[in-house]
C-alpha cells in the first residue's frame, strides 16, 4: 500500500469514525434515561425542533452553526463535537496501527471499531452519572474471550487468566477502602482478559493521568469543599443541639459516631444505616436533619460528607466531590490496545 494510499484509507477511517461517534452521542444521552436509541427521532433539547439530516453532520455542523441550534439558536454543547472527534481520531489511528503494527491483522481493526465505541460511551456515562454501565464492562469481557481463539500467539492464555486474578486482586482491595468502584473493577477485569499483561500499562497510564487531573481537581474544587463543609456543619450543629436539647439521642458521653451522607444530582441523603445505634441515648430525630440538608445544600456535583460526632458536640464536617477514574482507565486501555506490544518491546530493549 502507497503513501497515498494510506492517507485516503486514514481519512476514510477518519470520517467514519466522525459518524460513529455522532451515534454514540445518543447512546450516551439516551441510556441513561432507558431510551429508546432507534425510535426516536433526533431533536433539540431547548426548542423541540426535529433536526434535519444538514443539522447532524459530525463534527461540522456544530462549528458551522458556532455552538447554537440552527432553530431557536440555543447554546449546544461542544461535548458532542468532542465525542465525534474523539472517535474520528481513534478510528483513524486504529488503522495506522493496523497498517503499521499489526502487520494487517483484520481482526485487530474490527476489534478496534467494537472496542473504542464502548470506551467513549462508559467515559461519558461515568462522568454524567457516577457509573460504568454493566454492559460496557460484559462487552469488552467477551471481547476478550473471542481473543483467546482469534489472537492465541500473541498473549497466551494462562497470562492473561494471571493478569484477570492480578488486576481482581489489586481492585477489590481498592474498592474495599474506597479508592474505586465496582464499576472500575469490573472494567479492568475484561480489560486484563483482552489485553493480558498489556493491562498493567493501562493501569499505569489510567492512573498516572487519574493522579494528576485528581491534583488539580483538588486545587478547584477546595473552595466549594469549604463552603459546603462549612454550611454542613452549622446545620448539623443546629440539629444537634436539638436532639441534646429534646433527649431525643445523643452520642454517650466520651463516645462518638459518624454519619455519612452522599449528594446525588444536587439532594443530599443520609447513609442512615451506617449509624452506630448503640453509642445513642436514644435514636435522634433523622427526618430533620435530612429535609433540612435537602432544603438547604445545593451542589450539582456527585459528592460525599462525614459528620463526625463527640459527646455533645459536632466536631467537624468533611465534604469531598467524587472523582471519576472510567475516563482515564479509559485512555490506559486504548493505548494499550493500540500501542502495548509497541510499548513491551521498547522496554524490555532497555533492559
Amino acid at each position: 500500500m502507497s503513501g497515498i494510499e494510506t492517507a485516503v484509507y486514514a481519512v476514510l477511517a477518519f470520517i467514519f469514525g466522525s459518524i460513529i461517534g455522532s451515534f454514540l452521542n445518543v447512546v450516551i444521552l439516551r441510556t441513561p434515561k432507558k431510551e429508546s436509541i432507534i425510535t426516536e427521532p433526533s431533536h433539540c433539547f431547548s426548542c423541540g425542533h426535529r433536526l434535519a439530516w444538514y443539522d447532524m453532520f459530525p463534527i461540522f455542523s456544530w462549528i458551522f452553526l458556532r455552538g447554537r441550534c440552527r432553530y431557536c439558536k440555543s447554546k449546544i454543547s461542544p461535548r458532542y463535537m468532542i465525542i465525534e472527534a474523539a472517535t474520528a481520531v481513534l478510528y483513524c489511528l486504529s488503522f495506522l496501527s493496523f497498517r503499521f503494527i499489526w502487520d494487517g491483522n483484520v481482526w485487530k481493526l474490527v476489534f478496534s471499531a467494537v472496542l473504542f465505541p464502548i470506551l467513549i460511551v462508559l467515559s461519558a456515562i461515568d462522568i454524567d452519572c457516577f457509573e460504568i454501565p454493566y454492559w460496557c464492562s460484559i462487552s469488552i469481557a467477551v471481547l476478550g474471550a473471542a481473543s483467546f481463539l482469534l489472537f492465541p500467539d500473541e498473549i497466551v492464555w494462562y497470562e492473561r487468566l494471571i493478569a484477570f486474578g492480578i488486576v481482581l486482586v489489586l481492585f477489590a482491595i481498592m474498592v474495599l477502602i474506597g479508592g474505586m468502584g465496582g464499576g472500575d473493577l469490573q472494567l479492568m477485569c475484561g480489560a486484563a482478559l483482552l489485553l493480558g499483561y498489556k493491562v498493567f500499562i493501562a493501569l499505569f497510564i489510567g492512573i498516572l493521568f487519574g493522579a494528576v487531573y485528581g491534583v488539580i481537581k483538588k486545587f478547584r474544587d477546595k473552595k466549594v469543599e469549604r463552603v459546603v463543609s462549612h454550611t454542613i456543619k452549622g446545620i448539623a450543629e443546629k440539629w444537634y443541639q436539638n436532639q441534646l436539647d429534646r433527649e431525643i439521642g445523643f452520642v454517650m458521653d466520651g463516645r462518638d459516631d459518624v454519619i455519612v451522607g452522599s449528594i446525588s444530582e444536587g439532594n443530599p441523603d443520609i447513609e442512615w444505616e451506617f449509624l452506630e445505634e448503640k453509642v445513642w441515648k436514644g435514636l435522634p430525630d433523622k427526618a430533620e436533619l435530612s429535609q433540612t440538608l435537602r432544603e438547604k445544600i445545593k451542589d450539582e456535583r456527585e459528592g460525599g460528607f462525614r459528620i463526625y460526632i463527640k459527646g455533645d458536640k459536632v466536631e467537624k464536617v468533611k465534604y469531598s466531590r467524587r472523582m471519576v477514574f472510567g475516563p482515564f482507565l479509559s485512555l490506559g486501555i486504548a493505548a494499550a490496545w493500540l500501542v502495548g506490544s509497541f510499548i513491551m518491546n521498547w522496554y524490555t530493549s532497555l533492559l
